[in-house]
């Protein structure tokens, strides 16, 4: 998966770059959709995902569009602790590493010992203080069989 940022001045969106392989009558059909809505190939196929994320209901009360918006965010930590917060079942086996991580270092929580967790009373400074720290800790334990908490750095 490609990102790409645009080159115009003063734009700051960037897209990703997908390749897939679809079904030649599919492909017919995205054709003809694009040109009955007079958009893009890559614009039918957002627009029939938007679609389709606001059909998917979690539950009674929230799709998968609304979710998605809730989670989203350019921040790579926040969206990673957001996504953990709204939608644990979701996380892949890489980011539930890093979660259960930071659900067992202390250092990351400004609670008191036996207290229950939130996302709110995570302490988001020193995640992003200590992020790529955090990072070469998980690497370093990724074979170990229980999550071992990552401790305050000592600074030199």
């Amino acid at each position: 998966m490609a990102t790409k940022t645009s080159k115009r001045a003063g734009e700051t969106s960037t897209t990703v770059s997908v390749g897939i392989r679809i079904d030649p009558k599919m492909k017919f059909a995205l054709d003809i959709m694009g040109r009955l809505q007079k958009r893009s190939l890559t614009a039918v196929i957002e627009w029939a995902i938007h679609n389709a994320m606001e059909r998917e209901m979690l539950d009674e009360q929230s799709s998968l569009a609304h979710e998605i918006d809730c989670i989203w965010s350019t921040d790579e930590i926040t969206r990673l602790v957001n996504l953990a917060e709204r939608m644990p079942q979701a996380l892949t086996y890489d980011e539930l590493r890093i979660w259960e991580t930071i659900k067992n270092s202390p250092y990351l929580w400004s609670v008191r010992e036996g207290s229950a967790l939130s996302p709110k009373k995570l302490n988001l400074t020193a995640l992003r203080e200590d992020w790529e720290e955090l990072m070469l800790h998980i690497e370093a334990n990724k074979t170990s069989s229980y999550i071992k908490p990552f401790l305050q750095p000592i600074p030199f």
